[in-house]
């Protein structure tokens, strides 16, 4: 899933802004398919992954300049570089790309949405998009990429709920501490 983040631009600055929602992303790629829950509201958004059996969390706080990967067993947290995060919401995966629209189409489900093709700096083909009226990416598509061996990728969104989200989900939780916090040696 973090290999994707390089499929597309920079993730320090957002792409097309989305509204505040949480949705079911669907991730279908090698090795997955991956289904997640992920929130998105300004700058903040927060990725619950489920592998292995449990919950992986990543919080992205663009506006604080910070991301953490929450390790709920151990109650810890690390606090990783923003591009090793990687962005969460498909919006931010576009950043530094150009967006060309290539129509309007219906989606499954009655979803009217601009299909777009984004292309980066040298005119290189990256990825498409469908966006949605309340401008939320229903799904996007990325080629593979032999140069750098990134498999083709496909995020869709499920139950898609629109609104303002808990602030709390951005937020450290009480009671963490970080990695390597408290140890003796």
């Amino acid at each position: 899933v973090v290999a994707l983040a390089g499929c597309a631009g920079n993730p320090h600055h957002a792409g097309p802004r989305a509204p505040a929602y949480t949705a079911i992303q669907l991730i279908d790629t090698t090795p997955g398919p991956f289904r997640n829950r992920l929130y998105v509201d300004g700058e903040r958004e927060r990725q619950d992954a489920s592998l292995g059996g449990g919950t992986v969390t990543t919080i992205i706080r663009r506006d604080r300049g910070v991301a953490w990967l929450l390790i709920p067993a151990r109650r810890q947290y690390e606090e990783i570089p923003l591009d090793e995060a990687g962005p969460a919401s498909v919006e931010a995966r576009f950043a530094g790309l150009e967006r060309r629209s290539l129509g309007s189409v219906l989606l499954d489900g009655g979803i009217r949405a601009e299909h777009y093709a984004w292309h980066a700096e040298d005119g290189r083909l990256v990825a498409w998009s469908w966006v949605s009226g309340d401008g939320i990416t229903r799904r996007a598509e990325w080629p593979a990429d032999p140069a750098t061996g990134a498999p083709a990728a496909v995020i869709r969104l499920e139950d898609v709920r629109l609104g303002p989200q808990d602030p709390a989900l951005f937020e450290l939780p009480a009671g963490y501490s970080p990695v390597g916090a408290g140890h003796v040696h």
